[in-house]
């Protein structure tokens, strides 16, 4: 997140490792957002909201994004990637995990986060039951003892067997 804070890194530092500067260039990074569905959600409308969501989103950012791209790509002969926004889906433990990937601003990346959460949360409480949160909390389902089961409990001989008192 932009801070406003200044930083100095001495060349020796910058020798050693890696050193990424998201102002010149190409000012947009790739981030994405994970969002947690239940198996029972609509899965072909989860993808689409999420998409369109994206999308209406980043629209702004797009056209100024492959704008940016194209000036780079011709300085450094490198090839273009897809700038539009994907969604990929995995499911993890029992829930349908959604994966929207997205091109943004490097300076806007925590307000885009919080404005994608925001309309996908508006979405799914809008979603008359289609879409349904994931739930880290686990059910119990317990089935009754079959009769036998029971029957086998009261009579055995260790089940409410009295004890004899100890002699000493």
């Amino acid at each position: 997140m932009y801070n406003g804070r200044i930083v100095r890194i001495p060349n020796s530092t910058v020798l050693k490792g890696i050193v990424f500067n998201y102002s010149q260039g190409f000012r947009f990074i790739w981030d994405e957002i994970k969002v947690l569905f239940a198996t029972s959600s609509d899965c072909k409308f989860a993808r689409e909201m999420l998409l369109r969501v994206a999308k209406e989103s980043i629209g702004e950012y797009l056209v100024e994004a492959q704008s940016s791209w194209k000036e780079m790509s011709d300085n450094y002969r490198s090839e273009n990637p897809p700038l539009e926004p994907t969604v990929a889906l995995i499911v993890n433990g029992g829930s349908l995990e959604f994966t929207v990937s997205y091109v943004i601003d490097y300076t806007k990346r925590t307000a885009m986060k919080d404005q994608l959460f925001t309309k996908v949360a508006q979405e799914v409480s809008n979603s008359d039951g289609r879409l349904k949160w994931a739930s880290s909390a686990v059910t119990l389902i317990t089935q009754p003892a079959a009769p036998d089961a029971i029957e086998a409990r009261q009579s055995s001989p260790t089940r409410g067997a009295s004890r004899a008192p100890d002699s000493h």
